[in-house]
């Protein structure tokens, strides 16, 4: 049943209702598909598995609003697998994400709603079948103030209440509290310094196993702007988390980010970011101030360093897009396997004019574990796409997937293809 975390997925956006009703000012989109789908082996079992049929239906509601009193957008969906040879059971997917902000004191005093329900492996290392799924929800919500004091000085203050959720790990269930304050200080009309202190406290209560802690984290930063081209932040500090029982552990916080428009038809992304953090504050990237991971579903503490470099660039009708990421986890607490990704992605998107367009992409997934374990996952999709109307679309894909691995019974290849059509108001 998948019913407990849908709790504070629908405040979210049943708040996002209520506002709407009394504003009025937001715009309402909704959407439903069905999904033909087949693969030659559905179980990506390293035998070739089962081929078959599988059919998805699928409807859902979104809202945004960028007003003075309310800010954001939530996304609410719901998919139906079935399976005609069962070779796995039916299933029901819910999906949520969520960000509102809304202003109880203009430019100065907000309330924040933050939800990201969505479906995630229970083991990373065993392939992302149905049967490795599960639903995980991470839902914040709290208050935070602005208050400039003249035109260098402002002052940021943010107190959040978290909740981490997942259906079938319970090393992810915790309650968190975070609290946040920043003192900004403008340089120059581009330039912005800033002292920041973070407190984070996680209480499993609904497994003994995990030992709770608390995270301290007190760092500087510094952002420049040039006009709307650019933007270069980077930060240093010190982390510091006190587990209840083993020893406290501390080290750097270190994090760069450079995002610059090159050209009206390009721009580059560079993020690198080192120091601890744990898996629900990765998932949160709209709140956390301190997300520095990318999400693992545990509860674990580690220390992370990794660099994501992206660059895009367009012409006439087509746009390509590159993406490089490496990320070195080192776990503190016991649970998970320290691991080296690298991820490498490239796409390209094609309008033809008259509702036609085309998108052919793959990429190549690099995971290397400290136990002598090795992971290499290739994908490659090409498919078109067709708007007959306004509202109607056809969609049409064919997809490849392999991974290779030291461990025999890890390994897989697979294709399939798929067929949608879908309504959107």
């Amino acid at each position: 049943m998948k019913t407990v975390f849908l709790q504070s997925g629908l405040l979210c956006l049943v708040c996002s209702m209520g506002v709407y009703k009394v504003h009025a000012a937001g715009v309402w989109d909704y959407f439903g598909f069905y999904q033909l789908g087949y693969s030659d082996n559905l179980e990506l079992a390293p035998d070739g598995g089962t081929s078959g049929f599988y059919n998805t239906i699928g409807a859902g509601v979104g809202y945004e609003e960028h007003g003075t009193r309310l800010d954001g957008n939530v996304d609410a969906s719901i998919e139906y697998v079935n399976y005609p040879n069962n070779v796995f059971d039916d299933e029901i997917w819910l999906y949520i994400d969520g960000d509102l902000r809304w202003a109880l004191v203009r430019d100065r005093l907000f309330w924040v709603f933050t939800d990201s329900l969505t479906s995630q492996p229970i083991d990373a290392r065993v392939p992302n079948v149905p049967a490795n799924l599960q639903q995980t929800n991470v839902f914040t919500t709290g208050p935070s103030l602005s208050y400039e004091f003249d035109a260098a000085n402002r002052i940021q203050a943010d107190l959040r209440y978290l909740n981490s959720w997942a259906e079938e790990d319970d090393t992810f269930i915790a309650d968190r509290w975070f609290a946040g304050a920043s003192w900004i200080y403008g340089l120059t009309a581009a330039d912005d310094l800033s002292f920041n202190v973070t407190y984070y406290d996680t209480d499993f209560e609904h497994n003994d196993t995990q030992e709770d802690y608390q995270r301290q984290s007190v760092f500087a930063a510094w952002e420049r702007r040039t006009g709307e081209t650019s933007t270069l932040r980077a930060e240093l500090g010190m982390i510091n988390v006190d587990f209840s029982e083993s020893e406290n552990v501390n080290g750097p916080r270190v994090v760069l980010e450079w995002n610059h428009v090159i050209s009206s038809s390009s721009s580059l992304r560079v993020n690198g970011r080192h120091g601890l953090t744990d898996a629900a504050l990765s998932i949160v990237t709209a709140v956390d101030p301190e997300t520095i991971g990318t999400s693992v579903i545990s509860g674990d503490v580690y220390e992370v360093t990794a660099l994501d470099v992206g660059y895009s660039f367009s012409w006439s009708a087509s746009m390509i897009d590159l993406a490089l990421g490496y990320e070195q986890q080192d776990y503190v607490t016991d649970g998970q396997i320290d691991r080296d990704m690298l991820i490498a992605s490239a796409g390209w998107t094609r309008a033809f004019g008259g509702g036609w367009n085309s998108r052919v992409n793959g990429s190549v997934d690099w995971t290397e574990y400290d136990d002598g374990l090795e992971d290499k996952s290739y994908l490659l999709y090409a498919g078109v796409n067709y708007a007959s109307t306004r509202h109607i679309s056809y969609q049409m894909g064919v997809n490849w997937e392999r991974r290779d691995s030291t461990s025999a019974d890890a390994e897989y290849e697979d294709w399939g293809f798929v067929l949608m059509v879908r309504y959107d108001r």
